[in-house]
């Protein structure tokens, strides 16, 4: 079924192409607040186009395998996905960068035990003094602490990324429901590497599977330059990054990426896997499917933490009924 592409998809479902910006609106934020947030989304298009590095990008429609330089990988690399976040646990989707480094949008308890339990197993297989580069994002900065705190690496081999590891931006799906986008997005990527989410209002990026290729390719490209080997873990600001890292890295069609997503707290030795994957060896990793009883209980915490949570973005504005918005 992995290898299965389906038809395009060319529009988002009715109930994930809800215009964000009126929620914004009748959360309370008036007139006022829409010209904020209006120049918020400016700044940040400024900001992106004035990028001083060129993103690389394989041509459009084509696999990541025809890229012989991760064929060629001298590091040793961990792919590490963050331990659950507190948008995971209430069912929706955050993917506007605005806010990724908001504290309260990072790990829950049970994500932080998740990483606890990702480094015993690494340093069980004798990862111990890696150098670790993460996504400058809440979620990507609390797993790279208890990581690097957890095999007492020291703070100049833990490096942030401020763009390069960057999650997936959703456009017009943040704040939607993410079982719901989740299918949505694996439908559009089978169909073409260049499908994104409609465009959002409020200035939420809308990336393709070739845009975070593109990001990560460069990041590995740096290690690759500036170290002459050694061990180093990624974590990705989310499980894309490093789907599309494991799928580039096995020399399969990057339209397949999915099949290599990693549960929060979960991880590839890069080598493993892919000697696993040339073998046929490789098994998809379980992903989590939560009730409805604890998507609930996750909701009730983001509300228990206040309208600090909302300030940047449509992503949560509505909790209160099963629209799942």
């Amino acid at each position: 079924a992995g290898n299965t592409h389906a038809g395009p998809a060319t529009h988002m479902p009715h109930a994930l192409a809800t215009p964000s910006a009126p929620l914004k609106l009748l959360a309370g934020g008036g007139l006022a607040q829409a010209q904020v947030i209006r120049r918020q989304a400016c700044l940040r298009a400024l900001l992106l186009h004035a990028l001083p590095l060129a993103t690389l990008r394989p041509s459009p429609g084509v696999a990541a395998s025809v890229d012989p330089f991760f064929d060629r990988l001298r590091a040793r690399y961990i792919l590490l996905r963050p331990g659950e976040t507190t948008f995971e646990a209430a069912g929706m989707v955050d993917s506007n960068p605005i806010n990724k480094q908001a504290a309260l949008r990072g790990l829950t308890e049970q994500g932080r035990e998740q990483v606890r339990a990702a480094a015993e197993a690494l340093a069980a297989r004798g990862v111990t003094s890696p150098v670790i580069f993460y996504d400058n994002g809440a979620r990507a900065s609390q797993t790279a602490d208890i990581l690097a705190n957890s095999l007492s690496v020291p703070r100049r081999d833990v490096e942030p990324e401020f763009r390069w590891l960057e999650a997936r931006g959703l456009g017009a799906l943040d704040g939607t429901d993410l079982q719901a986008a989740t299918e949505y997005l694996h439908r559009i990527d089978a169909a073409d590497v260049e499908s994104a989410a409609e465009e959002a209002e409020d200035g939420t990026p809308s990336d393709s599977v070739n845009d975070v290729f593109g990001r990560m390719r460069n990041t590995i490209a740096k290690i690759e330059t500036s170290y002459g080997g050694g061990d180093f873990v990624i974590i990705g600001g989310d499980a894309a990054v490093l789907s599309v890292f494991a799928a580039a890295a096995c020399g399969t069609d990057l339209r397949d990426h999915g099949r290599f997503t990693l549960p929060p707290g979960g991880w590839y030795d890069l080598r493993q896997l892919v000697a696993d994957y040339k073998a046929g060896r490789f098994e998809e990793a379980p992903l989590p499917a939560p009730s409805a009883e604890e998507v609930t209980r996750g909701r009730e915490a983001l509300r228990e933490m206040g309208p600090r949570i909302f300030s940047d973005t449509a992503a949560g504005s509505c909790l209160c009924c099963s629209c799942k918005r």
